[in-house]
């Protein structure tokens, strides 16, 4: 139990009072001895064992009174949440919210979405703990949103559920700004989050920045942890993989792929029929998917655009995939456009073409039947008279780039192109990119042959580890692996850069890096420490490997030619939108929200089709383990809520009302006098 007036307590000692009197009543008489006394206090025996007991019960009565009137004075909480708050409050309560697609499930027992319950207890919690202002946080603004009140939060419309997935730690660290550059007491974060890993990035490298701050503080912080990821429901989500326009048997189609995943909450996974609903161009048809576990996904299916004996083809349109509504309606839809593919087209940069000559075979080699692949190698003093707006790709084999040539990259770069390095025969000390190249290394073997091994073969450095849920060597569609650590290495050409290693011969030799440059961690430089000529690697004559990556790295530079985009909520520039209309999507957004919200939007020639972020539909959750590592010594506490809207804490001071009237009344009641028969009864017994 808590009190929101602590201070009145120091009263408790005012329950002593009625004892003091009673002791003192006790020696307001003197006791004088008289023989005729003798028989009448022999009589009183009899009785003094239940008079003393009345007077210890009223003695009582009267300490239970005042004790009641002291605590309901200091009006006390419960919540069963002991230690909530301690004994200390504040007047400005900082607010963390997650409005991610996740948070509008609905709850079981209630029509409210999490978002909606955990705003509605919040509000009526700190509006019990007198808190006069709030300042609430999210992923969808850069700055605070101030609420001169707790009661101003439910009716807000700038509060509702978008489909940005939510950013716990940047939150925190906008958070600890703001208590830094305002002169507070006592600070309360609260934090309204499902708890799901995809929000609160456990392995970000700022939630060990964020703690070292909030420590640092002259004040004191307390964390309140609202969790709300308890499901008791099934929830089913759709999401599409890809969707490409393909010329087929039987004229142009479109090919689609897509996930159906599911969290089970309680229940056990039982296999069920998924009818799925395919809208592309006002048309519809329904595909029946089997879902036996927790996932099912779909690959290449099928949809006639047109037919050979159609005048024109549909070359570009949009379209979406839809599944029965559950307990959460934003995962339940997902969106795509699609439009005849544009050619991939690679630049190479290089001082010597035919040691890197197996890159260009790569990248003019399709991959489809209907993608077409150019390349072109030109000098770095060329690079003016290049088209960027055309290239996918840029593969630079030189001395790293400087001035006109590290503009037009960095330019092309930030406009979502791809880069790949390649280190040059005599690297100089020139730094760019995030990336300066430091000497070549002759690699020795460190793995044994076998019994089919050639002599050369054993004599080659082999990649030891490497990530198999990367961009560039991740899994194929089917599962299988690349056979990356086939690779044989002669030697590589160290380097100073700072990113994700993808495939490193030892843990401080990597051979294939993200960088990350222009501190984005979602930019497209990478790096490769070695070449295809056969003097470095066996890239060339194990092909498969390299071949499969330089597609990948195509495909996401692809993406920004032609005049269709496939995004994700939160992440492209919101010019994007700025004069964009609505072409499918929930119709009550207002325009100047569709970037934060899934749906497809036309700007111009421009076609964007824009999801909510893939890891919303995993369910994946915090553990307590991780959630403690998470806040170290910070004071904290984590608070399950349910699904009442009711607050989250309750004064109970009417109850110590209740108490004092009852006990004041027993009072009164021991205080009567014994009825006593008077002389006239007695006289007529004899």
């Amino acid at each position: 139990m808590n009190f929101i007036q602590p201070w009145i307590l120091l009263a408790l000692p005012l329950v002593a009072v009625p004892i003091l009197i009673h002791l003192v009543n006790q020696r307001r008489f003197q006791t004088v001895p008289w023989a005729a006394m003798m028989f009448l206090l022999q009589a009183s025996r009899m009785s003094s064992g239940y008079t003393k007991l009345r007077q210890w019960l009223i003695l009582l009565m009267r300490a239970l009174a005042v004790a009641c009137l002291v605590f309901f004075t200091s009006r006390p909480l419960a919540s069963g949440l002991i230690g909530l708050l301690g004994s200390r409050s504040s007047e400005v309560a900082l607010v963390l919210l997650d409005r991610s697609p996740s948070m509008q499930e609905t709850r079981t027992g209630t029509g409210m979405t999490k978002l909606q319950s955990a705003v509605t207890q919040l509000s009526s919690t700190l509006k019990t703990l007198g808190v006069q202002r709030v300042v609430v946080f999210d992923s969808a603004r850069d700055k605070p949103f101030e609420f001169e009140s707790p009661a101003a939060m439910v009716s807000d419309p700038s509060l509702v559920a978008n489909g940005i997935t939510s950013d716990v730690p940047g939150m925190l660290e906008r958070a600890l700004t703001y208590v830094k550059n305002n002169r507070f007491g006592n600070v309360n974060v609260w934090i309204c989050s499902d708890m799901r890993e995809s929000d609160w990035r456990s392995r970000d490298g700022r939630w060990a920045a964020d703690r070292e701050g909030f420590i640092g503080l002259p004040q004191e912080v307390r964390f309140q942890v609202l969790d709300l990821g308890a499901a008791s429901n099934e929830n089913r989500s759709i999401r599409i993989l890809s969707a490409k326009r393909v010329q087929g048997t039987q004229g142009v189609e479109l090919s689609l792929s897509f996930k159906i995943e599911r969290t089970l909450g309680v229940t056990v996974p039982i296999a069920m029929q998924i009818p799925v609903e395919v809208e592309v161009g006002g048309a519809r048809s329904v595909l029946n998917v089997d879902l036996q576990s927790e996932s099912a996904e779909v690959n290449d299916y099928r949809i006639a655009l047109s037919s050979e004996n159609e005048d024109a083809s549909l070359d570009k349109g949009w379209g979406l995939v839809r599944i029965p509504g559950d307990t959460n309606s934003a995962d339940n839809s997902s969106y795509f456009v699609y439009e005849k593919p544009p050619s991939r087209r690679t630049v190479i940069v290089s001082d010597n073409p035919r040691v890197i000559e197996a890159i260009e075979l790569c990248t003019n080699i399709s991959p489809e039947q209907a993608i077409e692949c150019e390349t072109e190698t030109v000098a770095s003093s060329q690079l003016d008279s290049i088209d960027w707006n055309t290239v996918a790709l840029v593969v630079w084999h030189e001395q790293l780039p400087e001035g006109r040539s590290l503009d037009l990259l960095t330019q092309f770069i930030a406009a979502g192109g791809q880069v790949l390095l390649f280190p040059p025969e005599t690297p100089n000390d020139t730094h760019a990119l995030g990336v300066q190249w430091m000497g070549w290394k002759t690699l020795e073997a460190n793995q044994k042959s076998g019994p089919e091994t050639s002599e050369a073969d054993a004599t080659l450095a082999r990649v030891q580890q490497w990530r198999n849920d990367s961009e560039l060597l991740g899994n194929t569609l089917n599962g299988a692996p690349l056979p990356v650590g086939q690779l044989g290495i002669k030697r590589i050409c160290s380097l100073e850069a700072e990113g994700t290693v993808l495939a490193a011969m030892t843990e401080d030799l990597p051979l294939l890096m993200r960088v990350d440059a222009s501190g984005s961690t979602k930019n497209g430089v990478y790096v490769c420490t070695t070449t295809p000529s056969l003097r470095d690697s066996t890239f060339a004559a194990d092909g498969i490997v390299m071949y499969i990556a330089i597609q990948r790295v195509l495909a996401a530079g692809s993406a920004r030619i032609g005049s269709i985009r496939m995004a994700t909520v939160g992440q492209p520039a919101a010019l994007l939108f700025e004069n964009a209309i609505q072409a499918a999507g929930d119709a009550n957004v207002l325009s100047n929200q569709f970037s934060q919200h899934p749906g497809v939007y036309q700007s111009d020639e421009l076609l964007i089709a824009q999801n909510r972020l893939g890891d919303e539909d995993s369910g994946k959750l915090v553990s307590a383990e991780v959630l403690s590592n998470l806040f170290g010594t910070l004071d904290w506490s984590r608070i399950e809520v349910g699904a009442s809207a009711r607050s989250l804490v309750q004064e109970i001071w009417r109850w110590f009302v209740i108490v004092m009237l009852i006990a004041m009344v027993l009072e009164a009641i021991l205080c009567m006098p014994k009825h006593r028969r008077s002389p006239l009864a007695n006289a007529s017994n004899l």
